[in-house]
C-alpha cells in the first residue's frame, strides 16, 4: 500500500503545517472539526480487540497529540502563519474548489 493511501489520498508530509477537517463521534452521530496541526507521521496502534491499526500522527500549535485513523480525516490544506501569527492556507491553484451557494442553487431550480 502506498503512503498517499494509508492518508486518504491528502499526500501529508512529516513536518508540515495542515489545517485539517476530520469526523469524530459515533456514525448516527458524526460531526466534523478542524484544527491547525503539524503532521508526525504514520504509526500503528491496537485497537480495543487486539487488531493493529494504521494511525496519522499530529501535533496541534500547544503541543497537543492528536492520533486519527485515515478515515476520519475529511480535508487536509497545507497552512502556514504569517508574520501576524494569522493561519494563511496555501493551496496550490490547482487544489482551489468551488463554493456552491445553497440559495443560488435553490433559486435556480424553482
Amino acid at each position: 500500500m502506498n503512503s498517499t493511501a494509508l492518508d486518504g489520498g491528502f499526500g501529508l508530509r512529516p513536518g508540515e503545517m495542515y489545517r485539517i477537517s476530520y469526523a469524530v463521534g459515533s456514525p448516527h452521530h458524526r460531526r466534523v472539526t478542524r484544527s491547525l496541526v503539524v503532521f508526525g507521521g504514520r504509526s500503528q496502534r491496537r485497537q480495543w480487540d487486539g487488531d493493529l491499526v494504521a494511525c496519522l500522527d499530529f501535533a496541534r500549535p500547544q503541543g497537543r497529540p492528536l492520533s486519527l485513523l485515515a478515515t476520519q480525516l475529511v480535508d487536509a490544506r497545507p497552512a502556514s502563519l504569517n508574520e501576524r501569527g494569522q493561519l494563511v492556507l496555501t493551496d496550490e491553484p490547482g487544489q482551489r474548489r468551488r463554493r456552491v451557494s445553497r440559495r443560488r442553487r435553490a433559486l435556480q431550480s424553482t
